[in-house]
């Protein structure tokens, strides 16, 4: 059942008590998310495989290495136009902001590990869990992609539109928080990474490199 502009009001007065009663900031004024198509679980599946094969890229894996393994595991479209042109470059060519964003690539995969129901929770105090690597395809050890090949459900619609809305309104409290000079109780990072991730399984047109995250 699609939800409703009602239902949409509903989450986000539950989300702002559930941030408030947590002690941080909520802004009355920010908006429902717009509707949209969620993504299937043959894209949510692509995304989060070549995202856990290129992160092993910020902990100095070879290059062509993650890209052999990804063209054979038939994974080459689900790589976004920068992702590719990085599989272009040698290790040394990699800039220290490149290596940086692939770290973090951590953190939306563990938002889309929660999305397939690989995790129970998805906690903005705490970073991706030390287990996490335990459940998905290890490339150093020349693992398959057989882990996540073998998902089968994601969550709802409503669970996914629940959790992203709640990654949103976070979101504007580290924004209101940097741009305000007061202290914020969460770490920016987190809450950005986990966000995109969620948005982009929200919403089809959203393409991985042009991901809408306004607050």
């Amino acid at each position: 059942m699609a939800i409703t502009v009602e239902d949409k009001i509903a989450i986000k007065r539950d989300n702002d008590l559930k941030i408030k009663e947590q002690g941080y900031k909520v802004n009355d004024w920010l908006p429902i998310l717009d509707s949209s198509q969620m993504r299937d679980i043959k894209q949510i599946k692509g995304r989060m495989s070549v995202m856990n094969a290129l992160i092993n890229i910020a902990f100095d894996a070879p290059i062509y290495i993650i890209k052999d393994w990804i063209a054979a595991q038939k994974l080459n479209n689900f790589l976004s136009a920068t992702e590719q042109e990085l599989l272009q470059k040698d290790n040394y060519e990699l800039e220290e902001q490149e290596l940086n964003s692939l770290s973090w690539y951590a953190e939306g995969l563990w938002a889309l590990m929660w999305l397939t129901e690989m995790c129970d929770k998805l906690v903005a105090e705490e970073y991706v869990s030390d287990h996490a690597a335990s459940l998905l395809p290890n490339l150093e050890q020349g693992e398959s992609n057989r882990k996540i090949d073998n998902l089968k459900s994601i969550r709802n619609e409503r669970e996914l539109y629940t959790m992203l809305d709640y990654y949103y309104r976070l979101h504007w409290y580290c924004v209101d928080g940097r741009l305000n000079s007061y202290e914020v109780k969460l770490n920016e990072g987190i809450v950005y990474e986990r966000r995109k991730a969620l948005e982009w399984a929200f919403n089809r047109s959203n393409d991985w490199n042009n991901v809408e995250m306004s607050t």
